[in-house]
């Protein structure tokens, strides 16, 4: 579970950097509509949230306290397939944009 977590929140921290550098080149748009009011509102603010994330999900593994439920590990799981779908379009954007 712990190993989940941590991929969580570097898949949290690294679509930040990604979504942050395209949506600043104009390589992409901001899909989800909180993130996307973030974004608007300031992109600092953007970057600051994700990273916000990601250490919560850190400090919840490095202090052991996961909660050892099902639904805990089935949202996990979700979040972790959808993180890989974002980063299928992210490729598609990234490679778009070079050619």
């Amino acid at each position: 579970m712990k190993k989940l977590f941590l991929g969580v929140a570097f898949l949290n921290l690294l679509d930040g950097i990604i979504s942050f550098i395209g949506l600043n080149g104009s390589f992409m748009v901001e899909a989800n509509p909180f993130m996307n009011a973030l974004y608007s509102t300031s992109p600092v603010l953007f970057l600051g949230f994700k990273m916000t994330l990601s250490l919560l999900l850190l400090l919840l593994v490095f202090y052991d306290k996961i909660p050892r439920r099902k639904w805990v590990t089935l949202m996990a799981n979700v979040v972790s397939i959808i993180y890989i779908f974002v980063f299928c379009l992210h490729g598609i954007w990234i490679i778009q944009s070079i050619f």
